[in-house]
């Protein structure tokens, strides 16, 4: 906080300071406005995680409110045994806001089965979806009963 010299005990502001990276910033300059996907394409969780936390990201928000439809797609892991589905599958974003997240309860169990995947995928238009956005993300799920 900043205070005046001669009051130590007298604070004036505090002030919150987020650097932002100027990489980043120029990449998102660049995409088109409202443009939405994951910052990466995967994530490894532990099955003894409650559940895997997904930020699903609007680069260059607008001061529009904004909704988005996903699904959730099995690849080696099992619906109701190794995950939750959602209760609804459409995330919303109010105007200006740059991400949303999304949580997807994870099922511990005590078999030993190897790690395990599903992927989430963004309800976008394939053919206009920047090519270094990605619209789907992989969630590995880490076994530990082996």
């Amino acid at each position: 906080g900043l205070r005046p010299t001669n009051a130590a005990d007298g604070e004036v502001a505090l002030i919150t300071v987020t650097l932002e990276d100027d990489d980043r910033r120029s990449f998102e300059t660049r995409l088109p406005t409202n443009t939405i996907g994951f910052a990466i394409n995967q994530v490894t969780v532990s099955e003894s995680d409650p559940a895997v936390q997904i930020d699903v990201m609007r680069f260059n928000p607008d001061n529009t409110p904004m909704t988005v439809g996903f699904r959730v797609e099995a690849l080696t892991a099992t619906e109701g045994e190794d995950y939750f589905g959602p209760g609804q599958y459409e995330l919303s974003f109010a105007p200006g806001q740059r991400s949303v997240r999304l949580l997807i309860p994870l099922v511990q169990d005590s078999r030993a089965e190897g790690d395990e995947a599903f992927v989430v995928k963004l309800n976008v238009n394939r053919e206009t979806q920047p090519i270094d956005v990605s619209p789907n993300l992989a969630v590995m799920i880490r076994d530990d009963e082996i």
